[in-house]
C-alpha cells in the first residue's frame, strides 16, 4: 500500500480582510466557508499568496461572521488586507480522491468558476 499526500480541498481567490500580528497564529475563516469546504477547527492548511508569492502552513479557526478572512500571528507579516490567497488542505491516503475546488469573489462569496480577479 502506497500512502500519498493529496489535495482534498482548495479555496481559490479568498480575499484577506484582517491581519492580526499579535495573535497566537492561524487563519480565521467564516463558518459558512468552513462548512462548505468540510474544514474543522485545527485542520492544517497551506496558504498561497497571489500578491507576493508567500507560501506557508497554518491551522484553521472559525470566525464569528460570514466574510472575515483573518491572517493571525507571525504569518500576518506575509499577507496584507486585500491580498488574494489560496487555502489548500492535503490529506494522506491510499485511496483515490476527487479534490473539491471552491472559488470566491473579492467579498469572499462562493462563486461559479469564471475569473475571480
Amino acid at each position: 500500500m502506497i500512502m500519498r499526500s493529496v489535495m482534498s480541498v482548495k479555496l481559490h481567490g479568498l480575499c484577506v480582510t484582517r491581519c492580526e500580528l499579535l495573535y497566537s497564529g492561524s487563519i480565521t475563516l467564516p463558518s459558512l466557508i468552513m462548512k462548505s469546504a468540510q474544514l474543522l477547527y485545527g485542520d492544517m492548511v497551506s496558504i498561497y499568496n497571489f500578491n507576493n508569492g508567500a507560501r506557508y502552513d497554518t491551522y484553521v479557526i472559525e470566525g464569528t461572521d460570514d466574510s472575515t478572512v483573518g491572517i493571525n500571528g507571525p504569518s500576518a507579516r506575509l499577507c496584507y488586507k486585500g491580498d488574494r490567497i489560496v487555502v489548500a488542505q492535503y490529506v494522506v491516503t491510499d485511496e483515490k480522491i476527487n479534490p473539491r475546488v471552491l472559488f470566491f469573489d473579492d467579498q469572499n462569496r462562493e462563486v461559479e468558476f469564471e475569473s475571480v480577479f
